[in-house]
């Protein structure tokens, strides 16, 4: 596949993402953060600082609720 089409790709879903998450804040039924961070994650890879950012974040996230599970 093109790089450019690719690159287009992935930036037209992280968009899509994002709107559907912010409009997920406000209707029922549609999770928002969740495609918040899904959309970020899609934008920002791993390589750039607020892609960093986010996943650490997630990690955390992730580490507070495995904690509260194993009460």
């Amino acid at each position: 596949m093109n790089k450019i089409i690719k690159t287009l790709l992935r930036r037209l879903t992280g968009i899509v993402l994002l709107l559907l998450g912010f409009a997920g804040l406000v209707l029922p039924g549609l999770q928002g953060i969740l495609m918040i961070v899904g959309g970020l994650l899609i934008l920002f890879p791993e390589e750039t600082a607020l892609g960093k950012k986010i996943r650490q974040w997630l990690k955390k996230k992730k580490d507070q609720a495995r904690k509260k599970l194993a009460r």
